[in-house]
C-alpha cells in the first residue's frame, strides 16, 4: 500500500527586537495526494529580504509566492531539477518586479528550502538562511553560507576564530534577485528516517542561538514548542534581526530505495568552522619567498656598487631558496594530482578526514544536540530575570505558575530529566516573553 510519511511541523516569524518590519517569510506546502507525493514531496522555505524602502519584505514575499506554484507546476525528471527551476523562477519574478520601479532596484532575499520527498531530503539554497537535519544526538548544517566570512574561511584566508576579526558577519555573496544567472546550490538526496528534526531559518536565529543549542531544543521539544523557544531565547538575546523558523518533526516515513549522498562527517566539539592547515608547505613557501627576495634584492644592490663577492655571497643564498620554493609549490600539485586521479580511494578517505568547511561536502558542520547542563543553568537564569523584570514592572503574568513551573524544572533537572526540565523552562519564558513582546511593541 503507498503510504504519505508522517510530518508534523511548526512555523514561526518575528519582527524581533531592533526592527520596525518583517523581512522575513516563510511557506510550507504539505501533499494531499500521494500521486503530488511521489511526484514532489513535502515543501518548506524561508526566504531573508533585503534592501531598504521595505523592498526586503517584497523580494521575500515574491519568494514564497513564486516558488511553490513553480515548484508544483513545472515539469521535471527530478526533485532537484524541479527545486532549481522553482528557485529560478522566483529569481526571475523578483527581477522583473524590479525592473518595473527605480525603487525596487537594490531588492534581494535569502532562499533555503528543504524538500522530503520518496527519494530523501533535497536542499535548495542562495544566501545565508540555513536549513539543519537533527539526528541521534547531532545536528547537521546541510547549507553552505554564502557569506563573505564563510568564503574567506573556505579559501583559507581567514579561520573561524579569526574571521569575525578580518570580515564583518552581515556580507553575503549570493542572494535572488540582483543576479538573473545567480548560482543556486542544490544538495542531496540526504537519508531520512523515523525522528529526523529537520530546521529551516533565517540568519536572525543563528546570529544568536548556537548550533548545538537549536539542534538540543529541536531534537528534544515538539515542534510548536520547539520554534517558540528559539524565537524567545533569539529576542531575549538582543533580537537584532528578523527571525524566523521553521521545524518539521518526521514521525513515520517511508522506506528510501533509491541511492542518497550521506557521507560521515566529523563532530566537531563546538559548533565553530574550522579549517586544516596543510603541514608544512604554506609557511615554507611563504618565507622561502621573502628570503628569496631579501637576498636578491641586497645581492644585486651590492653587484651594482662593485662588491662583487658580497654580492655572489647573497645572490647564491638566494638561488638556492629559488629552487626550493620551486620544488615546494610543484611537490604540492603533484600531490593534488596524485590524489584527483591516479588514486580515487585515497580522496575519498582524506576527504572525509577534513572539516566540512575544506571537505565542501554537506554537511557543512557538524555539532553536538545533546542537553547541556549549562545550557539548563541558562534557561534558569533567563527564567528568573525575566520572573523578576515582571514583578518590577509590573507585568500582567500568572507567578503562581511561574513558581510552580520553577520548582518542577528544578526537579527534573536534578533527576537527569534533561528534555523534561527544558520543556518547563520553555514554557515559563515563553510566558513571560509575550509579556514582554506586549509591552514593547505597543
Amino acid at each position: 500500500m503507498n503510504t504519505q510519511p508522517l510530518v508534523q511541523y511548526a512555523s514561526r516569524t518575528d519582527v524581533g527586537m531592533r526592527r520596525a518590519a518583517n523581512q522575513d517569510s516563510l511557506a510550507v506546502r504539505l501533499c494531499k495526494e500521494y500521486t503530488e507525493w511521489e511526484q514532489c514531496g513535502h515543501l518548506f522555505a524561508v526566504a531573508d529580504g533585503m534592501g531598504g524602502h521595505s523592498v526586503g519584505d517584497l523580494a521575500s514575499r515574491i519568494t514564497v509566492e513564486t516558488l511553490p506554484l513553480a515548484y508544483f507546476k513545472i515539469d521535471a525528471n527530478s526533485i532537484g531539477e524541479r527545486l532549481l527551476g522553482a528557485i529560478t523562477a522566483a529569481n526571475r519574478a523578483i527581477s522583473d518586479k524590479a525592473r518595473e520601479n527605480p525603487e525596487f532596484a537594490d531588492m534581494g532575499t535569502t532562499c533555503s528550502v528543504l524538500a522530503l520527498s520518496p527519494y530523501g531530503a533535497f536542499v535548495g539554497h542562495v544566501g545565508d538562511s540555513r536549513v539543519y537535519r537533527v539526528r541521534n544526538s547531532e545536528i547537521q548544517q546541510l547549507t553552505f553560507d554564502h557569506s563573505l566570512q564563510w568564503e574567506m574561511i573556505r579559501q583559507g584566508r581567514a579561520t573561524a576564530e579569526t574571521v569575525d576579526l578580518l570580515h564583518p558577519r552581515n556580507v553575503i555573496t549570493r542572494c535572488l534577485g540582483p543576479d538573473q544567472n545567480v548560482q543556486i546550490d542544490i544538495e542531496g538526496p540526504f537519508h531520512v528516517q523515523k525522528g529526523d528534526r529537520f530546521v529551516i531559518c533565517s540568519d536572525g536565529l543563528t546570529n544568536h542561538v548556537s548550533d548545538a543549542e537549536i539542534g538540543a531544543i529541536a531534537g528534544n521539544l515538539p515542534p510548536t514548542e520547539a520554534s517558540r523557544l528559539l524565537i524567545d531565547l533569539t529576542n531575549y538575546r538582543g533580537g537584532s534581526d528578523n527571525v524566523t523558523v521553521v521545524v518539521a518533526n518526521v514521525e513515520d516515513f517511508p522506506a528510501i530505495t533509491s541511492p542518497v549522498v550521506d557521507a560521515p562527517a566529523p563532530v566537531l566539539p563546538t559548533a565553530a568552522v574550522t579549517t586544516k592547515k596543510k603541514p608544512g608547505k604554506p609557511w615554507a613557501s611563504r618565507i622561502s619567498l621573502y628570503l628569496f627576495l631579501i637576498f636578491g634584492t641586497f645581492g644585486l644592490v651590492l653587484l651594482a656598487l662593485g662588491k662583487i663577492s658580497e654580492g655572489l655571497f647573497l645572490i647564491c643564498p638566494a638561488l638556492i631558496l629559488g629552487f626550493v620554493r620551486f620544488i615546494v609549490l610543484t611537490s604540492g600539485r603533484d600531490n593534488e594530482s596524485e590524489l584527483s586521479e591516479s588514486n580515487p580511494s585515497k580522496t575519498e578517505k582524506e576527504t572525509a578526514e577534513m572539516p566540512p568547511m575544506l571537505a565542501l561536502k554537506s554537511p557543512y558542520r557538524v555539532a553536538s544536540a545533546e542537553i547541556r547542563r549549562e545550557f539548563l543553568d541558562f534557561l534558569s537564569a533567563a527564567q528568573s530575570e525575566l520572573t523578576q523584570a515582571a514583578k518590577e514592572n509590573g507585568w500582567e503574568v500568572d507567578f503562581e505558575m511561574l513558581s510552580k513551573l520553577n520548582i518542577a524544572a528544578a526537579n527534573e533537572q536534578k533527576q537527569e530529566h534533561t528534555a523534561q526540565c527544558m520543556a518547563k523552562r520553555a514554557k515559563a519564558i515563553d510566558s513571560l516573553m509575550k509579556e514582554l513582546y506586549n509591552k514593547t511593541r505597543r
